[in-house]
């Protein structure tokens, strides 16, 4: 993406190029969403060998790649595999055991690792500050990793929604700030956690994707910032 022209603050229209730069993190964001909130059933591992909308991821990096050789395995569509899936999304995510990839900032940056920290209330005011508040709050920690992509793809969205100058502007310094001193913070750590434990190859694939995503969004980021500086 190297070539990729800079978001211009006060431009009245997106560049094509740069418009096609937001639709791809926009689509990596929303797809890594859908595979991380839960484990697959088995019609759901079926769809995505053969959906259209996931037909581009399975092609273009190591991680699609790697999603759909464990679905063109032998045997891999059958309901013990799904099994070993969820056993897999269990151990990873859910507990009871300590989890090896936890998925919450605050065990990251926090001062004691715990959740509903400073930490987790920093980023309830970022949620705020555009107006957006999570449906859970109190009683599940909005710096869950899922939560924090649902806001910057609803910053993304808006960014190519909305084109008034004002806005845009507000939008970009909402991503830069977020990204700084929160999402890349930490993401990066939580991804190396997840490729160094997941077993299966549908897991190493979705942190490959997360890890794609994440250099996406630092490039994302000194885009952003060098559009805010020549403002």
């Amino acid at each position: 993406m190297a070539n990729t022209v800079p978001i211009d603050a006060d431009e009245q229209s997106f560049d094509m190029e740069t418009e096609a730069f937001l639709q791809k993190r926009l689509y990596l964001n929303t797809i890594l969403r859908y595979l991380l909130d839960h484990p697959p059933e088995l019609n759901e591992i079926k769809r995505i060998g053969t959906d259209s909308s996931f037909l581009p991821l399975l092609s273009c990096c190591e991680g699609g790649v790697l999603l759909s050789s464990w679905i063109e395995q032998p045997g891999s569509l059958t309901a013990e595999k799904a099994g070993e899936l969820k056993d897999e999304f269990t151990y990873l995510f859910v507990g009871p055991n300590v989890l090896p990839a936890p998925p919450w900032e605050s065990v990251y940056l926090g001062k004691e690792a715990l959740l509903f920290e400073e930490t987790t209330l920093k980023v309830r005011e970022c949620y705020k500050d555009f107006g957006l508040s999570f449906i859970h709050e109190n009683r599940e920690a909005e710096d869950h990793i899922l939560i924090e992509m649902e806001f910057l793809g609803y910053l993304i969205t808006e960014s190519i929604e909305k084109n008034e100058p004002a806005r845009n502007k507000e939008l970009l310094i909402g991503q830069i700030n977020f990204l700084e001193e929160h999402f890349l913070k930490w993401a990066p750590k939580f991804c190396e956690k997840l490729l160094e434990h997941c077993k299966t190859e549908w897991y190493q694939g979705i942190a490959l994707l997360l890890e794609e995503y994440i250099n996406l969004e630092i490039i994302a980021l000194g885009m952003m910032k060098e559009a805010v500086k020549n403002d």
